[in-house]
């Protein structure tokens, strides 16, 4: 098998520097996780607070610290960092490999969306974002490692994409049918539901947006190749 990953993001309309992060990182005892970070408001500021946690959870999870604790850390580090008054939200999306598991970890109140063989699904309960409280528990979920299987991230602006101009806005409809009609590949997929984000704002994003999508497919690679690829319009 092999798992991979497909991200897409664009920053609010206007302004230069995205509040919203995205990390890919290794697991020490094989597998990966995709970070997906909100900060607080938009800008230089946003970023700088959505990266600093970004990359602190990744130096966590490379170290071998399970994804609960990791979320733990993170909300008390930024707890530490700006004294509860700003915040962020965080999905961590992982496939581990030495577990054979596939695990959700959320501080957000924006859905995952997971195709599985068991049937399709979505985790869309509130769940407090890090940096506010002193005390902050996460919702980790998890489920076995089986082929074919789609994690879909995102963040709030895209999920809010359209509602200025469009009743309905984003439906999370809109990704169940896609799903059910085939098995897409990662990054096909994100920058589909990406597109389709920026179309309901007619084209002009009401806050920054975010993507990740996390794939286990039934390929044969012997040699155990890996590859990634990254585009970074400046």
């Amino acid at each position: 098998m092999e798992i991979q990953v497909g991200v897409a993001k664009v920053g609010k309309y206007a302004v230069r520097d995205s509040g919203d992060s995205v990390e890919v990182v290794e697991r020490p005892n094989g597998g990966l996780s995709v970070i997906i970070v909100d900060g607080q408001g938009h800008g230089k500021s946003a970023k700088r607070i959505s990266h600093q946690i970004a990359t602190k959870a990744a130096s966590l999870i490379s170290d071998g610290t399970r994804d609960g604790v990791v979320m733990r850390s993170i909300s008390d580090f930024l707890y530490a960092l700006r004294g509860g008054s700003v915040s962020a939200t965080v999905t961590i999306l992982t496939a581990d490999l030495a577990a054979n598991s596939l695990i959700i970890s959320r501080n957000s109140n924006t859905p995952v969306v997971i195709n599985h063989q068991d049937g399709s699904s979505c985790i869309s309960s509130g769940v407090n974002p890090i940096g506010v409280h002193r005390i902050n528990r996460p919702s980790v979920s998890q489920w076995p490692l089986y082929p074919d299987t789609t994690v879909i991230g995102f963040t709030d602006g895209v999920i809010h994409a359209g509602r200025g101009y469009n009743k309905k806005g984003f439906s999370l409809d809109y990704v169940t049918d896609l799903l059910a009609v085939e098995t897409p590949e990662p990054q096909w997929l994100a920058n589909l539901l990406l597109e389709h984000a920026i179309g309901l704002s007619q084209g002009r994003p009401e806050d920054d947006m975010a993507v990740a999508v996390l794939g286990i497919r039934d390929v044969d690679n012997l040699l155990g190749k890996r590859s990634i690829s990254i585009r970074y319009p400046f």
